[in-house]
């Protein structure tokens, strides 16, 4: 915690009715545990603006549901926000709840944020080329679906699974063993030693280009990128020293989108996702 952080009304007034609760009816066996677990709820709702799901229609909710396949289990993950502010977190409550079902099989999905409800998960065998996949909103006894199809399976033809990439090299083509319809994305995770000889590691998403052939990554803008995480990590000092060679994965992601209950806000989204990472070493200064 930052010196001289101070609680916000709201998130004091949170704390305080959590405590409330606490004292006036138990809250379990260890209340030093029980208040510190209502106050991390309240640290968190104060930055993801939380709301119950119990007191806001069906066209104030929206889903934000994404599917996945590997090694034959689907994975389903999901959480909910209103309209389409994405700095609103919607947590299941009263009589609502999230399922699944793929391969004939159903799940309730279950929180997995440590008791906070803003993210939600659910794992089905599924071992087909394509599950389809429907994820629902529940209130009582009536189900508002998410229906999505996986796309197939893909992998990386160029270039190798580990390849050298010298920033002279101008460009690095990428191309995959299908064409990839929907939308692609890349992210990278980089782990860099710089100039002076310290180092850092860093998660980001970056833009690609596109060849009439294939998806290209141009070294002066990896090199951008890499060096603005570089000294995003290093305080945002601007007299860091230049990135020299880093490890760099790159994860390419084809998504899909598919329908969703028009009872259910119009900003709600489900992506149907797949994803491939290969290995780069980068050297800055060949």
């Amino acid at each position: 915690m930052k010196q001289g952080f101070r609680f916000s009304r709201p998130l004091q007034f949170s704390c305080a009715m959590a405590l409330l609760v606490l004292s006036g009816y138990g809250g379990g066996g260890n209340p030093g545990e029980d208040i510190g677990n209502a106050i991390g709820q309240g640290v968190t709702c104060a930055v993801l603006n939380c709301k119950e799901s119990s007191d806001l229609a069906l066209t104030d909710i929206s889903t934000r549901f994404s599917v996945s396949q590997n090694n034959g289990v689907v994975q389903v993950d999901a959480g909910l926000g209103q309209s389409a502010n994405v700095f609103t977190t919607v947590r299941p409550s009263g009589s609502d709840k999230l399922t699944a079902s793929s391969n004939g099989q159903s799940v309730v999905l279950t929180d997995n944020s440590g008791g906070m409800r803003t993210s939600y998960r659910g794992l089905i065998a599924d071992s087909s080329a394509q599950p389809v996949v429907t994820v629902s909103f529940q209130r009582g006894a009536d189900s508002y679906p998410a229906t999505v199809t996986i796309p197939s399976a893909f992998s990386i033809t160029t270039p190798a699974a580990v390849s050298n990439l010298p920033r002279t090299a101008v460009k690095m083509r990428v191309q995959f063993s299908r064409s990839m319809p929907g939308y692609v994305s890349v992210s990278l995770a980089a782990t860099c030693n710089r100039t002076d000889g310290s180092s850092f590691s860093d998660t980001t998403d970056m833009q690609y280009k596109l060849d009439p052939d294939a998806y290209r990554i141009d070294t002066l803008d990896l090199d951008a990128v890499l060096n603005a995480r570089s000294q995003a990590k290093n305080n945002n000092n601007p007299n860091t020293a230049l990135v020299s060679a880093c490890t760099v994965d790159f994860t390419w992601t084809n998504y899909v989108t598919g329908t969703v209950s028009s009872s259910l806000n119009k900003y709600s989204d489900i992506r149907g996702t797949r994803s491939v990472t290969h290995r780069v070493n980068y050297d800055a200064r060949a």
